[in-house]
């Protein structure tokens, strides 16, 4: 790194590999379920640095299951940031993508990545994982290719020995696809906007000018509300038509009739069926002794 980066870069990686250490990493399976209480970072950017700025599943998505060697959960042990999981996903020994989208949206090798590497069997780290822009000026022409690819775990140095790598396109910044570029930018955008900002409200303070840029926020900010409220409204819209139409078309289940419980003993009784022959009960007289009366109508009484 000291041969190739200028001295702001190789400040700026020497301090991820410091902070690295504050990371705790565990080897899963790409199949993993992610918890959706920890999802993509939401709210201002600068609130929350370090959250997660994409999904697993989108990012196995992007450079497919099959390409995958290993998937790593990184948690934070400082209490005030447990609540931060990553996900690294490692596709050969220079090629990784990390959920905090670092090594695309800033092009430096980040903390997360660094401490994998003490473990790792496959992670490795060879100079032109970083791009030549931050190269200088008398090594931008160099083939960094060449150069020796290092690697932290033993077993690894000894498994890829003398094996030349070539990144993968999904991972460098300058090819990397649409959706993940997508997922990186969101902090450049918010860097270039507030930078603006800034030198505005310097200007507008200077000036004395400062209502009218107050005025031209306010507009900005109640117009884009309404924006927000009026999509909201319409989503709701559609999930209610949705759900209207999954009632009709599911098929009307036929519940048990109500049913009221009587006073007294339920009765024991056998109710018969119509074709059963009703047994008729035959009377025997206790005076004459014949059947089909009793002594109350015996007329030999």
């Amino acid at each position: 790194m000291t041969e190739y980066l200028t001295p702001q870069i190789l400040s700026a990686e020497r301090m991820e590999m410091a902070q690295c250490l504050y990371f705790v990493p565990s080897q899963v399976k790409p199949n993993i379920v992610e918890d959706p209480e920890d999802g993509v970072m939401e709210g201002c950017v600068e609130d929350s640095y370090d959250a997660k700025q994409i999904l697993l599943k989108s990012m196995i998505a992007e450079v497919g299951e099959e390409n995958i060697q290993e998937v790593w959960k990184i948690t934070d042990m400082r209490p005030e940031n447990k609540k931060h999981i990553y996900f690294v996903v490692i596709i050969d020994s220079i090629s990784y993508l990390c959920s905090c989208m670092s090594n695309i949206s800033r092009s430096i090798i980040y903390r997360h990545y660094f401490r994998i590497m003490m473990t790792s069997q496959v992670a490795g780290f060879q100079i032109q994982m970083i791009p030549s822009r931050w190269y200088i000026d008398n090594q931008k022409d160099k083939d960094a290719a060449a150069e020796t690819c290092c690697f932290v775990n033993t077993e690894a140095a000894q498994n890829f020995s003398g094996v030349v790598f070539t990144p993968n396109p999904s991972t460098v910044p300058t090819t990397v696809t649409n959706a993940l570029r997508c997922a990186a930018k969101k902090k450049v955008k918010y860097g270039e906007v507030w930078g603006l900002a800034r030198q505005a409200a310097q200007l507008s303070v200077e000036l004395d000018s400062h209502n009218e840029m107050v005025g031209w926020l306010k507009q900005f900010i109640i117009r884009h509300k309404e924006i927000i409220i009026t999509r909201n409204q319409e989503l709701m819209e559609r999930s209610e038509v949705q759900v209207d139409d999954n009632k009709e078309n599911e098929l009307q289940q036929v519940e048990n009739p109500l049913v009221s419980r009587r006073k007294g003993r339920p009765g024991t009784k056998r109710f018969k069926s119509s074709t059963e022959k009703k047994s008729c009960a035959k009377y025997t007289c206790k005076t004459c002794g014949q059947a089909g009366h009793n002594s109350a109508r015996c007329q030999n009484r």
